[in-house]
């Protein structure tokens, strides 16, 4: 039972990983829920944040990857929304 428990596992991992995007977690203010990060080389999305600027060094680690910045764009709700631009 456990290896299959631990195939499935790693097939999810597989396909969250080929899915083509590239996503982490983080939890900036050390709740039950943390925050999520998802974009490309392009732009980033920070999920579960109050403001932009809770979000910024979130969205430039991430952009940071691509030789980027984060450039805010607008927020969605609970969710700030950045461009990824050369410095």
């Amino acid at each position: 039972m456990k290896l299959r428990h631990a195939a499935t596992l790693s097939l999810l991992v597989f396909g969250i990983l080929a899915s083509g995007g590239c996503a982490s977690n983080a939890n900036i203010y050390h709740g039950l829920v943390g925050q999520r990060v998802v974009g490309n080389d392009s732009y980033v999305t920070v999920s579960n944040v109050w403001n932009e600027m809770d979000a910024l060094p979130l969205a430039d680690q991430h952009c940071a990857q691509y030789g980027k910045s984060a450039r805010f764009t607008h927020m969605e709700g609970y969710r700030a929304i950045y461009d990824c631009v050369k410095p």
